[in-house]
């Protein structure tokens, strides 16, 4: 039998060190932008010095979900999440109109309006904490694709070299007690 006791002296401890100092908060953006400006508004983010440090792009159709540099194609897309150690950026589709936040290093788009979250909130007392989650599949080398009985039908393709288990490493930031931002960071081989 194991132990599965909660160590209270660890939470605490952990809680202790998550709240943010000042100079520590991230930049939180967000606003929206018409259908048809999808391109435009991916176009400005590659200008910002902080999208080669969001090496993953996840683009998810309507039909299928996929690892890529760039969408093949705009008119399916749904969502987007584009992430790394520099900042996060989720897109996601609505209607008409597409709803974008962004959470990490400071950014300027002078051509797309945008929601400042600490102009909004600036008394705000946001805590941070580090975390992680498995995705699905197993790869037993690194010539052979990643599989997962649950879900075979799925293309797993994940853009890392490594075998065993792939990990979503994300910063989750919460207001009493409440999570109110994910910035997702990296995906590792380790947890």
């Amino acid at each position: 039998m194991s132990d599965k006791s909660i160590d209270f002296t660890q939470l605490y401890a952990q809680i202790q060190q998550a709240p943010l100092q000042a100079s520590d908060r991230p930049a939180i953006l967000g606003g929206e932008f018409a259908a048809d400006q999808l391109q435009t508004f991916l176009k400005k983010w590659e200008t910002q010095k902080s999208w080669q440090g969001m090496p993953y792009r996840i683009w998810e159709h309507v039909s299928h979900i996929e690892f890529a540099a760039q969408p093949p194609d705009l008119i399916y897309l749904q969502r987007a999440d584009i992430f790394g150690e520099s900042g996060h950026l989720s897109l996601r589709r609505d209607a008409q109109r597409w709803l974008w936040h962004y959470i990490g290093q400071p950014v300027t788009l002078t051509a797309f309006q945008s929601e400042d979250f600490w102009r909004r909130h600036p008394n705000c007392q946001l805590r941070r904490y580090a975390e992680s989650v498995m995705l699905w599949g197993d790869r037993k080398d690194t010539s052979s694709p990643w599989h997962d009985d649950r879900v075979a039908a799925a293309s797993l393709t994940y853009p890392i070299n490594t075998t065993g288990r792939v990990y979503l490493h994300f910063w989750r930031y919460t207001e009493h007690g409440q999570t109110v931002f994910v910035q997702y960071r990296e995906l590792r081989g380790k947890p």
